[in-house]
């Protein structure tokens, strides 16, 4: 994941919709088993993508 290039609202729309589709019940457990593996990737990926964040918010704050 590179900064410059990571896209949190996009990660954060394919998460719900993921979340939408095993929601649904209509898939396959296959399918399911699938967007849910992509959907813990796209979770991770988040998680990182907020800790960075938080730990620039940490550095203005300090700076001040």
């Amino acid at each position: 994941m590179e900064d410059n290039k990571y896209d949190f609202e996009a990660s954060l729309t394919k998460l719900e919709e993921i979340v939408s589709k095993i929601s649904d019940q209509s898939l396959g457990l296959d399918e399911s088993l699938k967007l849910y593996e992509e959907g813990t990737k796209i979770v991770k990926e988040l998680e990182l993508a907020l800790k960075k964040a938080s730990e620039e918010v940490e550095k203005v704050i300090e700076v001040k």
